[in-house]
């Protein structure tokens, strides 16, 4: 822990900021829709917002790949780092479950087949990144792979297809919104359908269970 309480920990409050600053789940449903822009100033503004927030992540991932990783990790997976992260997350509390948090998230992505999918289709796997609305971390994966490869013109590809992403998602919640204010009573019907069906069967396995050992 010496070498680690040596380094800037600034960074990872950063991170955790724009983990908050997330466009898909945070900026658009929570604060562009509810004040009631026109849809091409909450595009322009959702588009400004994200691209900030994947070149303060590019940043983020090439210091943690070239500077906090080296001094605080040389051998990866050993018993003693294990118990490092467990001393940080008693030693820092928040700050350590946020760097346990970017350190799962950077073995996720740095895994072998994302590498693979990079050196095959360099700037084409940054667009399709940058656009696909179903991968949860899609473009945190293109941004790690772009600082663990410090490739800046990378994050262009990544860029241009988030364009596109922002569209769909801003789409995507106003139907979301839409069909909530039509439907609302029938969603909440739902939810109370599927509560108590749930509620039912967890105690009838338990009951059946008790019966079965009795």
């Amino acid at each position: 822990m010496t070498k680690e309480k040596k380094l800037s920990f600034w960074p990872f409050w950063g991170a955790a900021v724009l983990f908050m600053a997330n466009v898909d789940f945070i900026i658009i449903p929570y604060i562009l829709i509810p004040i009631g822009i026109s849809f091409w100033a909450m595009y322009l503004i959702a588009i400004l917002v994200a691209n900030f927030e994947i070149f303060g992540w590019f940043y983020f991932w090439k210091w943690f790949t070239w500077k906090w990783l080296p001094h605080t990790e040389p051998v990866k997976d050993t018993v003693a780092l294990t118990k490092n992260i467990i001393n940080m997350l008693q030693d820092y509390g928040l700050l350590g479950t946020v760097v346990y948090k970017i350190r799962e998230t950077f073995r996720w992505a740095t895994s072998p087949q994302f590498k693979r999918s990079l050196e095959r289709w360099g700037h084409f796997w940054m667009f399709f990144l940058g656009v696909e609305p179903f991968l949860t971390g899609g473009r945190m994966l293109g941004v790690i792979s772009c600082g663990v490869a410090r490739w800046k013109t990378g994050l262009i590809s990544l860029c241009i297809g988030n364009a596109i992403h922002v569209y769909i998602s801003i789409r995507t919640w106003d139907l979301i919104f839409y069909l909530w204010d039509r439907y609302k009573e029938w969603f909440i019907l739902f939810g109370i359908v599927v509560i108590l069906f749930l509620v039912g069967r967890y105690f009838w396995k338990k009951r059946r269970s008790t019966n079965g050992g009795s």
